[in-house]
């Protein structure tokens, strides 16, 4: 039996390790390196960035452009900042008196935070004439609260007051009344007792004098008045 020969043996083996270095290198050269990605990666970064650069600077722009009547008074203040501040730190002590009543003079004169128009603009207003401001509408309300509470007291104390009037003058008609009523009364009386007089004076004073023992006290006082008054003085 003759022996294997080497190189024979040994020629698959190289070409299969050929094989296997070429489809290395083919996949190495079908997938790109991680520095490729990456620099590959950073372009298309690049307009997402500049487009929100893009949208936050809008966002700003707008923000700016709703708050443009407060940006003058800002400037306004912080001139006036730093133009007094060298002047209050120039001045003594003894000049401190001077400052502050020129301040107080300045703030009195200060102009008011209203438009062209008349109308109050709120954003030039400062914390404590906004506090002010807000105190006095408070105290507008309870004047107001006050004043509706006196006109219903008002208009309870006339409903009141008409309703006494009305009392009284049908008061002052039943008096009316019943004085008419006595009158008429005191009249009828008056001829019931001239009557009885007169029956008196044709009777006989015996007969008379029965009746009159007969009679209720007040009835014989009223004839015994009448028939007074009725005689002839002297």
């Amino acid at each position: 039996m003759a022996s294997p020969d080497p190189i024979a043996a040994a020629a698959p083996n190289a070409a299969r390790m050929a094989r296997g270095q070429a489809a290395k290198r083919a996949s190495a050269a079908a997938t790109p390196k991680r520095s490729d990605r990456r620099s590959r990666f950073v372009p298309r970064l690049l307009p997402l960035t500049v487009l929100a650069a893009a949208l936050v600077l809008s966002v700003k722009v707008g923000t700016v452009w709703e708050h443009r009547a407060e940006v003058p008074s800002v400037f306004t203040v912080k001139m006036a900042v730093s133009v007094g501040a060298p002047a209050a730190a120039g001045a003594g002590k003894a000049a401190a008196g001077v400052q502050l009543a020129a301040s107080e003079g300045s703030a009195a004169q200060k102009p008011t935070a209203t438009s062209s128009d008349g109308r109050v603009d709120p954003f030039a207003l400062g914390k404590s004439q906004i506090e002010l401001l807000q105190s006095l509408s408070e105290r507008r309300k309870e004047l107001d609260a006050r004043e509706r509470a006196i006109e219903q007291r008002e208009g309870l104390l006339a409903a009141a007051e008409h309703r006494i009037e009305s009392k009284i003058g049908e008061l002052k008609a039943v008096k009316v009344e019943i004085e008419g009523l006595i009158k008429k009364y005191d009249e009828q009386e008056e001829q019931q007792i001239a009557g009885l007089v007169k029956i008196y004076e044709t009777m006989k004073p015996k007969d008379a004098a029965r009746i009159f023992n007969e009679l209720d006290i007040d009835v014989l006082l009223a004839l015994l008045n009448f028939e007074w008054a009725m005689r002839p003085a002297g």
